[in-house]
């Protein structure tokens, strides 16, 4: 059974409703948006202050200003909605991916991750991880372009809980290519090696950073002196994240601000490029884009 009103009913756009909603699809999303009806139609919750919340303040404006898309799931870990703008970041449609488990999207490695970021955020505690989602952008990336993995796109995820709901916004890591990095204002740039021994760092970050009674450059210097003691395990983590899935967020940290006791906060995006067809030496770094809060 089929009706013409479904697109205009549905919890799709009406562009692309219309043309992929068969019968199997048309149970699935239905099923998902009446999980939907009864989560908003639920009284919210009561605040601090005595009231309850409202997003009347949210629009369609708010959303298009914000660089990522959005994804709710049901206590089980199928998608209850997804934002259109899926496709402009992974060549993936709502169609597709609505009533379905998010988990057969994550790459294998990730989904440990992932399940203990879904179990351990609350209401106050959102919780945050990068992982690999599967994108059929990757295919059509350059040959110089990182890559995560074949067929996957690493994002950093910001999980809260919305009663029995998570909801997700995802935000896709910047397209690196190795001829041209986009840095913001208020960013400075660092390549290491390997091992986080810097190799490169760019002229804001020697006059942040750098060690102004010696007049020393950063080069040879290992990136983890220059982080607070407490925020180590943030780099840590990092360190690893570019070795298992090539990219990743960070959380806030603070850095040294040129060997002294002042600190500053930043947020990095982190990439790794290896190559070995360009020199007899393959080339194996990892490039730091400290952005300053």
């Amino acid at each position: 059974m089929s009706s013409p009103n479904l697109p205009g009913n549905s919890l799709l756009a009406r562009a692309i409703s219309g043309q992929h909603i068969d019968k199997t699809s048309m149970v699935r999303l239905a099923t998902a948006f009446i999980k939907l009806h009864h989560l908003f139609g639920a009284p919210r919750p009561i605040d601090y202050y005595g009231t309850r919340g409202t997003d009347n303040q949210w629009t369609n404006n708010h959303l298009e200003l914000l660089d990522c898309f959005f994804v709710m799931l049901d206590p089980r870990g199928d998608v209850l909605y997804v934002s259109e703008t899926i496709s402009i970041y992974l060549g993936l449609s709502q169609v597709e991916m609505t009533g379905n488990a998010i988990f057969e999207y994550i790459h294998q490695d990730d989904l440990e991750q992932f399940k203990a970021a879904l179990h351990y955020c609350g209401l106050n505690w959102p919780q945050m991880c990068n992982v690999r989602l599967k994108s059929s952008l990757t295919k059509r990336a350059n040959k110089d372009t990182i890559r995560a993995s074949p067929g996957y796109k690493v994002l950093k995820m910001e999980i809260a809980m919305y009663g029995n709901v998570r909801l997700i916004a995802c935000y896709p890591m910047p397209t690196m290519v190795l001829s041209t990095v986009a840095v913001p204002r208020d960013s400075f740039v660092i390549i290491t090696t390997i091992d986080l021994k810097i190799s490169h760092a760019d002229e804001r970050a020697e006059q942040l950073l750098g060690n102004f009674s010696t007049e020393k450059s950063l080069k040879g210097v290992s990136f983890y002196t220059l982080v607070n003691v407490s925020d180590v395990e943030i780099v840590r983590k990092m360190h690893y994240e570019a070795f298992k899935i090539g990219a990743c967020r960070t959380p806030y940290y603070r850095m040294i601000r040129n060997m002294g006791s002042r600190t500053v906060y930043v947020e990095s995006d982190v990439f790794r490029y290896t190559s070995s067809s360009s020199t007899k030496t393959p080339l194996d770094t990892i490039t730091i884009v400290c952005s300053l809060l």
